[in-house]
């Protein structure tokens, strides 16, 4: 009933094993849906996921995959997502994921600064991908890590390559938008083809604020070469398309400034109080932007040494004063965090190294139960088979020692003269082994003494071989049984062993099987094997009497 419970036992925590390792692979593969649609939510959700050092290997990488994708959607740093390079081993024979490995893999060696690195994984994939998206997937990454790196040039010519699929309108448009953005940024005129291009996509495919967000950069081009007007004009063209966007501060900070170039100082003023006016609600929404506000602190220190003002610069350097301090201040909570993390960690490493002695020293504590239990099985068998052999062998001696008393008074007219033979070789054969001397030397009321006496012969403790005189007893079993012996040896004592001659001998006496076995001390299946291999070497067919056919010849 114990080894049923524990065996029940083990079965149920083996399911609860199961199912919670089946539950945490079904969260994660549920979690694999949401991380385009929703990263914000999907790594928040695999962020929650307890236990996560217990997973196994597999469930792992895949934490560790989903998490890295999770922030590549965020533009998060990837430099801290350790186990990213192992899942992307493992994910990258997948083909339904080799573009990501190879974006993953790119994207990691640009956060952890090796972008030289980063283009030639990206290489290596556009060298080993034909699907034309996928291809353009990774020509836009590496754009991206050339304008890092300010390589314009060699990015417009990735963009070129791009540029050469059938793509849809919204791809054409946004590829168009980054060539405009690049050659400007190399001061090539070429930019407004490109932007006007990239701006007309996006209205098409009625994507209003990709067009918008178009439009603005295409005015910032615009104002940086002197075209203030025409800037303004895009810029108005943005708040009709887009009413809410007309109020921005980036929007009004642009037209102010080319108000300020045109010197319609009125306009300007009116423009940068709405820029201020934007830019503290995004402040206060957490938005903040310190480019933006150093250019409308600036265009409103210009405009008040236009009007004739004085010039102070205390509400702003109290403004940067505010910044550094909750820079600071998040900088010293990251350290905590990281701090945190840290320990966290080399917790969960202990954690992991008490769990494995404890589950070693489990192992080698029911190994060595069950060892235990085993050798104590094996010992406890071996003790009753040994006592079951002995008390087999005591009875046998009884019997031959019986017999050899009785054989004549029971002995029938026919087969007395035989009987008297077989009842005088056992009692020359028990002569030998003493039994007779023991019974005569042992008193009645001493029969466990005896018995004892005799159980050492048949465990082997005495043994037969120093106490039967074979050279002695040959010649009897000659004289007994008209040569039995001599012949057996004429024709087979080349093919004979000893003890095959001996147990030959023994079944002309008439001994059975398990009395050959105690005078000669094997077991009853040996004394079978014997018998069998004096058949094979004689010429005896399987089940006819040895005897007999040899005082057949």
């Amino acid at each position: 009933m114990k080894s049923y419970r524990q065996t029940v036992g083990v079965f149920i925590i083996s399911l609860l094993v199961a199912a919670c390792h089946s539950s945490k692979e079904k969260s994660l593969a549920a979690i694999d849906g949401m991380l385009k649609a929703n990263p914000r939510e999907a790594l928040a959700l695999l962020d929650s996921i307890e236990n996560a050092g217990r997973l196994n290997e597999e469930e792992q990488l895949h934490l560790a995959w989903n998490r890295a994708l999770a922030h590549q959607a965020l533009g998060m740093s990837l430099a801290e997502d350790e186990q990213l390079p192992q899942a992307i081993a493992h994910y990258r024979g997948d083909a339904t994921k080799q573009v990501d490995s190879y974006l993953l893999e790119a994207s990691y060696l640009s956060w952890t600064d090796r972008e030289p690195e980063a283009i030639k994984c990206i290489d290596r994939g556009l060298g080993r991908i034909t699907d034309p998206a996928a291809r353009v997937r990774l020509l836009a990454a590496e754009v991206g890590i050339l304008e890092h790196r300010r390589e314009y040039h060699r990015a417009t010519n990735v963009l070129r390559k791009a540029l050469e699929y059938d793509l849809p309108k919204r791809e054409q448009a946004i590829l168009n938008y980054k060539m405009g953005e690049n050659l400007a940024l190399m001061g090539d005129r070429q930019a407004e083809q490109f932007y006007g291009k990239s701006i007309r996509l996006a209205t098409e495919t009625g994507d209003t604020a990709v067009a918008c967000e178009f439009l603005r950069n295409y005015a910032d081009y615009l104002s940086n070469n002197g075209q203030y007007s025409r800037s303004n004009d895009m810029l108005r063209q943005i708040g009709l398309m887009m009413p809410e966007m007309a109020g921005l501060s980036a929007i009004q900070m642009t037209m102010s400034g080319n108000y300020i170039n045109m010197h319609r100082l009125d306009s300007a003023r009116l423009c940068n109080d709405k820029a201020m006016r934007s830019e503290a609600a995004l402040e206060a929404k957490g938005f903040a932007d310190i480019t933006r506000r150093v250019v409308l602190e600036q265009q409103r220190s210009l405009l008040d040494y236009a009007d004739g003002k004085i010039v102070s610069s205390v509400d702003f350097a109290r403004y940067c004063d505010s910044l550094a301090a909750d820079v600071q201040a998040k900088e010293n909570t990251q350290a905590r965090r990281q701090e945190a993390k840290v320990r966290l960690q080399l917790a969960n490493h202990d954690l992991k190294l008490s769990e494995q002695r404890l589950g070693w020293w489990l192992s080698m504590a029911v190994l060595l139960m069950i060892g235990g239990g085993v050798v104590g099985y094996l010992y406890y068998r071996n003790r009753v088979q040994r006592l079951a052999e002995a008390e087999d062998r005591v009875d046998a001696l009884s019997r031959m020692l019986e017999k050899a008393q009785n054989a004549a008074a029971e002995g029938e007219d026919m087969g007395r003269e035989k009987s008297d033979d077989d009842a005088f070789f056992k009692k020359i054969l028990l002569q030998q082994l003493g039994i007779i001397r023991m019974v005569a030397n042992t008193p009645t009321h001493q029969n466990q003494a005896l018995l004892k006496r005799i159980s050492g012969i048949g465990e082997g403790k005495i043994p037969t071989d120093s106490l039967l005189i074979w050279d002695d007893l040959y010649p009897v079993i000659d004289r007994l049984y008209h040569d039995f012996h001599a012949r057996l040896m004429e024709r087979f004592g080349h093919l004979l062993t000893d003890k095959e001659v001996q147990i030959a001998c023994l079944l002309c006496a008439g001994f059975s099987t398990k009395e050959i076995g105690v005078i000669t001390q094997q077991s009853d299946a040996t004394i079978y094997v014997r018998k069998t291999s004096i058949r094979k070497k004689i010429g005896v067919a399987e089940g006819q009497d040895i005897v007999a056919f040899v005082n057949s010849l």
